[in-house]
């Protein structure tokens, strides 16, 4: 199976007024064509920071000083991290895709959930539609006839949406969309459109879809919002969908749901998905590998089975003996996330593990395949203890 995505050494600062924040270093992992890659780790481990690094989204003041970010597309290999925005713009949305982890904050409060959708549709896939258009603009011209008045009409509007299609961007087809009673060419494109919102969400398995295109967010509920933000997500068909706890804000009834959902659609659109979570039940139920995240680094990568059967980082031990058992004593990890403006020197865990020893202050892990496809970055397997 193919690499869709591959991450390589990759560095994120943040330069803030207390000082530089390591925020991510020397992140490597890669995501497979077809499969559900689970990022998981703690609160404040850089879960979310990676994630946007993939679409090349950091917020100010961050800064991406190191690494790579291959993606794997239709049009060739890239790496995301040195394309022009230009480029980034044309990906977004229709190669990889991001569900964000509060719908309500990822929704525009003055448009309508048709309107957010349809902004998706008309960047990456206006050309489709023209050519839809195009298509029953020819049965109406057969219909009423070449030499009509409608039939001239309809001819006008045919060379229009061939110059669409060659040229959606051309400055003559700008000024005509400036003109009233030329401007009704776009009546067949947005009849389209609004077919096409309507059938993605139906997908969704949002009832009466005709009537929630029309709706503004506040009017949503919670879960219902939550699968408009995916709606748009997967309206292009992706590559990848990234989705970034998208079931948090959620209650455990509508959470099933979305999960089961997102399972089915990524099977029916054949996407790639990174799920970033802080539950490892929800690892176990929606992911084929895991990526134990701790601290900005990559300290275990492996099966989902793998890891819940034989977990190698102390770490990734320690998140699985927290999830509460019935008739076992309930453990915690002793400690919590460091400050990342000073992160602990050498393993970053190190101050929290009951394996320490004295290298592992003084020198980083290095990531060591110990089995086919099990990675770990810890000095009780490198063979150095001092």
């Amino acid at each position: 199976m193919s690499k869709i995505v591959e991450v390589k050494d990759l560095v994120l600062r943040f330069y803030t007024y207390e000082g530089v924040v390591k925020a991510l270093e020397g992140v490597n992992f890669y995501i497979k064509d077809g499969e559900t890659l689970g990022l998981v780790g703690e609160t404040g481990c850089g879960k979310t920071m990676t994630s946007l690094s993939i679409l090349h989204l950091i917020p100010q003041p961050g800064r991406i000083e190191g690494g790579k970010v291959i993606f794997k597309s239709k049009d060739g290999t890239i790496d995301i991290l040195k394309e022009e925005e230009s480029t980034l713009m044309k990906i977004r949305g229709k190669d990889i895709s991001m569900v964000f982890q509060e719908p309500a904050s990822a929704l525009n409060p003055v448009l309508t959930a048709g309107e957010q959708i349809s902004e998706a549709f008309l960047k990456h896939r206006k050309k489709g539609l023209t050519e839809n258009a195009l298509e029953e603009l020819e049965k109406d011209i057969e219909t009423v006839g070449q030499r009509s008045l409608k039939g001239r009409i309809y001819r006008l509007e045919r060379k229009i949406y061939k110059k669409m299609i060659k040229n959606p961007n051309s400055i003559f087809l700008k000024l005509l969309s400036k003109i009233p009673l030329i401007n009704r060419y776009k009546r067949r494109i947005n009849i389209g459109l609004k077919k096409a919102v309507i059938k993605i969400l139906r997908e969704m398995e949002i009832p009466d879809p005709e009537r929630v295109t029309d709706m503004y967010p506040h009017e949503l509920s919670g879960g219902m919002q939550q699968r408009v933000v995916i709606a748009m997500a997967l309206a292009c068909n992706p590559a990848l969908l990234v989705a970034d706890e998208p079931t948090t804000s959620l209650d455990v009834t509508i959470q099933a749901r979305i999960l089961d959902l997102i399972r089915r659609l990524k099977s029916k659109f054949s996407s790639s998905v990174l799920f970033v979570t802080h539950d490892m039940g929800v690892i176990a139920e929606m992911c084929d590998r895991v990526a134990v995240m701790y601290a900005g680094t990559i300290c275990e990568i492996a099966d989902v089975i793998e890891i819940f059967k034989n977990p190698l980082h102390p770490y990734a031990k320690g998140l699985l003996e927290s999830i509460p058992t019935p008739g076992k004593e309930f453990k915690s990890i002793p400690g919590t996330v460091p400050n990342l403006i000073e992160p602990p020197s050498g393993c970053r865990f190190h101050p929290r593990c009951s394996y320490a020893m004295q290298i592992c202050p003084r020198i980083r892990p290095e990531m060591m395949e110990l089995k086919k496809d099990h990675f770990v970055s810890c000095h009780l397997f490198t063979g150095r203890l001092e």
